[in-house]
Formats: structure tokens, sequence, C-alpha cells
């Protein structure tokens, strides 16, 4: 069985038409999503949260509105 070098031609034609297809539409769907904080913001602003609810929890604690009921005697 020998290759056909013009139907060889077409399918990678179609092929290089169908990436550059898929290519554009990534490109399209890219351009128009709102670009996500990085890493890097996403932890520090968890860290942040987190932190404030330590501190709301120790304040709470400090007023004898004790969160756990545990008492060491």
């Amino acid at each position: 069985m020998d290759t056909n070098d013009y139907a060889i031609g077409i399918l990678a034609e179609q092929r290089l038409r169908d990436a550059r297809l898929e290519a554009a539409r990534r490109d399209l769907v890219a351009r128009h999503r709102r670009p996500r904080p990085s890493l890097r913001a996403r932890v520090g602003a968890a860290l942040i949260v987190v932190g404030q609810r330590l501190v709301a929890g120790a304040a709470h604690d400090l007023h004898g509105h004790a969160s756990c009921t545990f008492s060491a005697r």
C-alpha cells in the first residue's frame, strides 16, 4: 500500500485548520475571562481571613464567653 501525497496534504491542511480554529476559540475565551488573582494573593487573603477569625475568637474568649466548655480544675 503506497501513500497518496495528495491525500496526506489534504489531511494535514484539515488538521492545521482545526488546530487554528481551536486556538482562536481558546484565545477569544481567554481574552473575555476575568483574570484570576495569583496564588500568592489568594493564599495571603486566606491567611488574613484566618487571622481575623482567630482574633475574633480570642476577643470573644476574653469577655467570658468561652467558645468551649472545658474547664481544668
